[in-house]
């Protein structure tokens, strides 16, 4: 059965998060790809936990075929049809190809890194989306797993390394902008995978609401038509108003005897980065350690009957 059949296609992805549809780039990706193509399809909101054994999303077909991952996924609706790049010529091609792999290899690794890697962005922000609807043990294991997994991935980066990452991404950014120009799509008028896939990671920079600064929000926006270009397709194809974007609203600067009054206000009981972060990994070391210990006593139970 084809996609053009009556039964439209059905997507699981993760929940929506930050005026956005979806938090995660890969569900955002398919879910832009789809309304970019105008694909007609029912969106299901899964979570963390019932999606694990799969890749991010999950399609099924009207043939109930299912496919997983947002590459699978955007294959499938090519060779059903629904190509973006169909008018494109060599070059455009190439371009796109070119492109994409920039974002979806210099520019993730920053994003996981700013993600996962950076403490306050982790524990504020990352982690309790991530195991927002997760039950015990999987609120525990699930980020756990996922941090440990970024960090191998990663290569375990430094500050320094942190920093010259984020360098890249402002190249990345600027590369960006400077193909972009001043038209609402790469290619033109029309859209193509490069601007499904450029939405679906510079939306999630630029909203998600990291503790202040937040590092790739601010370098987003140094590229006016970066932001007028996500926030075009986000309105006009992703059917969420412009209005409920979890942007964090600009705090007033406090007057110099504001700030010395709350400083000696807080001082005392203020606590440093590092003192947070000590203090978070021994919450989840406990935690880690509980969750072992009842497996553990689970399992023997199980092996003794």
């Amino acid at each position: 059965m084809s996609t053009r059949s009556s039964k439209p296609l059905r997507l699981f992805s993760l929940p929506p998060a930050w005026g956005l549809p979806t938090w995660h780039p890969d569900c955002l990706k398919v879910q832009a790809y789809l309304r970019l193509a105008g694909v007609r399809f029912d969106n299901d909101q899964s979570t963390s936990a019932a999606m694990a054994s799969y890749d991010t999303p999950v399609l099924v077909t009207g043939e109930d075929t299912v496919l997983a991952g947002s590459d699978e996924i955007i294959t499938f609706l090519k060779e059903e049809g629904h190509d973006l790049d169909a008018t494109l010529g060599s070059q455009d091609k190439a371009e796109v190809f070119a492109f994409c792999s920039m974002v979806e290899g210099q520019l993730l690794s920053v994003m996981q890194y700013d993600w996962w890697m950076v403490d306050d962005n982790y524990y504020e922000v990352i982690r309790p989306i991530y195991t927002a609807g997760s039950s015990f043990p999987a609120s525990i294991l699930l980020p756990w797993s996922m941090s440990r997994r970024m960090r191998a991935r990663l290569g375990h980066p430094s500050a320094e390394d942190g920093e010259q990452m984020y360098k890249q991404a402002a190249t990345c950014y600027k590369a960006l902008a400077a193909r972009l120009g001043s038209q609402p799509f790469f290619f033109g008028n029309a859209p193509s995978s490069l601007d499904a896939i450029v939405f679906a990671h510079l939306a999630t920079h630029l909203y998600a609401p990291m503790p202040s600064p937040s590092r790739l929000s601010s370098l987003v926006q140094e590229h006016p038509n970066l932001v007028a270009f996500v926030e075009a397709i986000n309105s006009k194809y992703m059917n969420v108003s412009l209005g409920i974007f979890s942007r964090r609203a600009p705090e007033p600067t406090p007057t110099p005897a504001e700030e010395a009054a709350r400083k000696e206000e807080e001082g005392k009981k203020e606590r440093t980065p590092k003192e947070k972060a000590r203090r978070r990994r021994a919450r989840d070391f406990v935690a880690g350690g509980v969750v072992l210990t009842i497996g553990f006593v689970l399992l023997s139970n199980w092996l003794t009957v």
